[in-house]
């Protein structure tokens, strides 16, 4: 059977395609050595937004390729990795042992639980850094070569989308700097650029 057009699907589940979930906007970029070009992803609620956020947001991503493509993206160092492998050993160990301890009868399972959510979030600690230097090398970016900062709307508006629990969470657990100063960082960037 030929595939037919995207209208004629609903007669074959088996043709038919899977949906995709898509949040929001990223940049794919192949790792160290390999062939594939990187890619911009936009997010369809891009239309609905005003020009100038959707101008910062496609400078942003694209931002991520330049810094790749110059080779200055903030990417773990070892120390980190091993640092975060070593912890994620620590969660799974502390995991198997509360698991021993309740299977073999036990009742004190706390400090194994304990052990294990606290090396779980040490792990989620040491690797979040990177990331949010990356993001900020990005804003950066967006403000001097292409221009475009964070407007004072865009910060509202990602301040509503992340919530009330994420918008007081400290800087140390987000991926990503807290609006205000992503405004702010870009602003001075492209003062400095001028």
């Amino acid at each position: 059977m030929p595939l037919q057009p995207a209208g004629r699907w609903t007669r074959c589940p088996f043709w038919r395609p899977l949906p995709v979930r898509r949040q929001g906007s990223a940049a794919f970029i192949g790792g160290p050595g390999r062939r594939e070009p990187p890619r911009v992803r936009l997010a369809i609620k891009l239309l609905s937004q005003a020009p100038t956020e959707r101008a910062w947001t496609i400078a942003h991503e694209l931002s991520h390729v330049l810094r790749a493509q110059e080779g200055t993206r903030v990417r773990p160092s070892r120390a980190r990795l091993v640092a975060g492998a070593a912890l994620i050993a620590a969660a799974v160990l502390g995991l198997a042992t509360a698991g021993y301890v309740a299977v073999s009868g036990g009742t004190d399972v706390g400090v194994p639980l304990t052990a294990a959510s606290g090396a779980a979030t040490g792990m989620y600690l040491v690797l979040l850094g990177p990331d949010r230097a990356e993001e900020a090398g990005a804003d950066a970016t967006a403000a001097t070569v292409f221009g475009e900062v964070l407007s004072a709307a865009g910060v509202e508006r990602m301040r509503r989308d992340e919530g009330v629990l994420v918008r007081y969470a400290p800087t140390g657990l987000r991926t990503h700097p807290h609006p205000a100063a992503r405004r702010a960082a870009g602003l001075a960037a492209r003062s400095i650029g001028d």
